[in-house]
Formats: structure tokens, sequence, C-alpha cells
């Protein structure tokens, strides 16, 4: 079954719950590749290596979370962050990082467009995944 993400989904940065300014969340992990071909391979092979997360965000621009974001994207600052994400029959998975920075801060402004804006985080470290249910 589809679930939307409107009231499914909470993302917290600095301890402070950001997702009433969040129009869309996207959680991305990427795992490194190590090139482990030898003399004896007859195709190329490969391993896994270190992981890599990040988290990108778009929203209406609102002072609000300029003040919450906007400060540490002038100084980068180590902050927890965390993304919850909810189905339909109320089972849960979070994601949460102890280190989390910015690593991109966009306020797009067009002379017929809202303001919006789309910061990336950098996340740090092996994140802890916990499950539940409502």
């Amino acid at each position: 079954m589809a679930v939307r993400g409107a009231g499914n989904t909470v993302v917290t940065y600095n301890s402070q719950n950001i997702t009433a300014y969040l129009n869309s969340a996207e959680l991305a992990a990427a795992v490194d590749e190590l090139e482990s071909t030898n003399l004896a391979s007859t195709v190329m092979e490969y391993a896994p290596s270190l992981a890599n997360y990040t988290l990108s965000l778009e929203g209406d621009w609102s002072k609000a979370l300029d003040d919450i974001l906007g400060v540490d994207a002038l100084t980068p600052t180590r902050r927890a962050c965390s993304i919850k994400v909810t189905d339909e029959t109320g089972a849960w998975a979070q994601y949460a990082w102890t280190q989390a920075f910015i690593t991109g801060y966009n306020i797009s402004i067009g002379s017929t467009e809202k303001v919006s804006h789309s910061p990336t985080l950098r996340l740090s470290g092996t994140p802890t995944r916990t499950t539940g249910s409502s």
C-alpha cells in the first residue's frame, strides 16, 4: 500500500522538530565500492566499502526555519538529526545520527514564485535504526 508523506514523517535537527517547514525530504544512502579484481578474475569484481548518508530537504522558506538551519549553514556545526517514517498500520522506522552538518543551504527566489529553501545535510557515521508501532 502507498503511504503519503504528510502526517507520516518527522524530521528533527538539533532536537527541534522541523517537519512543519518541509514539503519533502529524501534520505539517501550510498555504499562505496572497492574494486577487487585479481589476475584470476574473468570479470570485474567488487566488494562493499564505506556507506555515506545525506538528507535533502525542501520547503517554503520561513524565518523560523532560517533561525534553525541558516545559522549553522554559515558556521558549520555538528548536530543530532533524525527522520522517522510511519506506514499505514502505524509501524515506523527511525534513522538517527548524533552528528550531522549542513553541506548546502539554498534559498530560491522568483518574482512569481514562492520563496523556498533546499538544505542538504551530511549525516556522519552509522545511523541508529529503531522501529516500533503506534
